[in-house]
Order: structure tokens, then sequence, then C-alpha cells
């Protein structure tokens, strides 16, 4: 009865692992950050934190100077017949390994490797699709300030930086889960230069990458066994 208890502890703590979400952020306002969170955990990506090269200078060993051989071990040494080197590098003659690949194209010529690419192609292509179905968008927020050369200039980056963002949130939002957005786009016709602040933050639980990746490995498998 234990062991049941402990192999149901041990599956109860994976499933609350694949069900915890993974943290997405990026933040941009003058320098973009991207940072990814589990459970307590957080990785800063960008930007890099400086490496910090740690020199430690070796000291090297001095030995004392050996004395010289005397002459009877150079005899001794002149004397040993030499070995016969020809005999002990021999070695025999290692089987030539076969490539995987140029066997699968002489067997089904580069049709069947062009059909493994478009193949593989066609699943990769799947992939970001089945994650955005369940990659949930938490905050999307997007601040523009347009300031051109002059009024008429900035009325006219105005009027274009909304017929770009307007219509891709919108896209957005109807192929993506989000929960909280907003969108400010000001015409700063008595500001001094352009400013922007986005700030995007999501998360998707590992059960569906886990699961997406399984489904693309064996799609993968059964194509590469039907050319076979």
């Amino acid at each position: 009865m234990t062991a049941l208890y402990i192999i149901l502890g041990i599956l109860g703590f994976i499933i609350l692992l694949l069900i915890c979400p993974i943290r997405i952020r990026i933040v941009y306002d003058g320098e973009l950050r991207l940072r990814l969170g589990y459970l307590f955990l957080n990785f800063n990506i960008l930007p890099k934190e400086e490496e910090k090269h740690v020199s430690v200078e070796s000291s090297e060993n001095k030995s004392p100077n050996k004395p010289k051989k005397k002459d009877n071990d150079l005899e001794k040494l002149q004397a040993e017949p030499k070995r016969d080197n020809d005999s002990e590098n021999a070695k025999p003659e290692q089987e030539k390994k076969t490539n995987p690949i140029l066997e699968f194209k002489d067997k089904h010529g580069l049709g069947g490797i062009f059909g493994i690419v478009k193949n593989l192609l066609d699943i990769l292509a799947e992939i970001p699709k089945k994650l955005s179905r369940h990659l949930v968008i938490k905050l999307l927020d997007v601040k523009l300030l347009i300031v051109g050369q002059d009024s008429a200039d900035t009325a006219i980056k105005y009027g274009y930086a909304c017929s770009v963002i307007y219509p891709i949130v919108s896209i957005l939002k109807n192929n993506l889960k989000i929960k909280k957005d907003n969108e400010e786009i000001v015409a700063g016709f008595l500001a001094d230069e352009t400013a922007a602040e986005f700030t995007f933050y999501a998360g998707i639980k590992p059960w569906f990458l886990l699961g997406t990746g399984i489904s693309a490995f064996v799609k993968f498998i059964s194509a590469i066994a039907k050319l076979r």
C-alpha cells in the first residue's frame, strides 16, 4: 500500500509540474527585456548578463634539474634492440561506417529526400498553429508617441502607425486568447521625439508543449516509415 501511495504521489507531482504554466514576459521601454519564468524560477534572456571571466594564474611547478645520464646508461639504451614499430602500430582495418542518408538516397533517390524535407516542413508549420491555441496572453500593452519633422509629417506617421498596429492587434484577438490589452497611439505634435513602450506577458502549460512535441515526432517517424 505504501508503494501505491508513493507512485500516486510521484504521478501527482509530475502532473502538477505539467499544468504549471511557463511564463513569458517581453518589455520594451527603450531597452528590450525578455524573461522566462517557471514556478519560482526566473531566467533573464535579454539583456544578457555580462559574463565574469575569472582569470586564475596557474603556477608552474619547476622540477629540479635532473642529473645527466651516465655513460653506462647511454650504452645500455644503445644496446637495446629496436622494436618493430610496424608490428606494434599495425591495427586491424576498421570497418567503414555506413551513412544512413546516402543509403536512403541510393534506395529512394532524391525524390525520397525531398519527400522527407517536405514532411518535416509541414510538421514544423503546424507547431505554431497548435501552440497558439493554448497560449494565453495575460497582458498586451502598446503605447506609441508619434513625432514627425513637422505637424503634417506627424499626422501622416500617426495614420500609418494606426493602420498597422490596430489590424495586428485585431488579428491577435481573433486567433489568440487575450485577457487584457491596451493600445494607445498618440500624435505628439508638441513632443520632441518618438517614444514607444511595449509589454507582453503570456503563459503556456508544459503539458501542451510536451503533447505538441510528441505529436510532431510521431508524425515525422510515421512519414519516414511510409517512405521505406
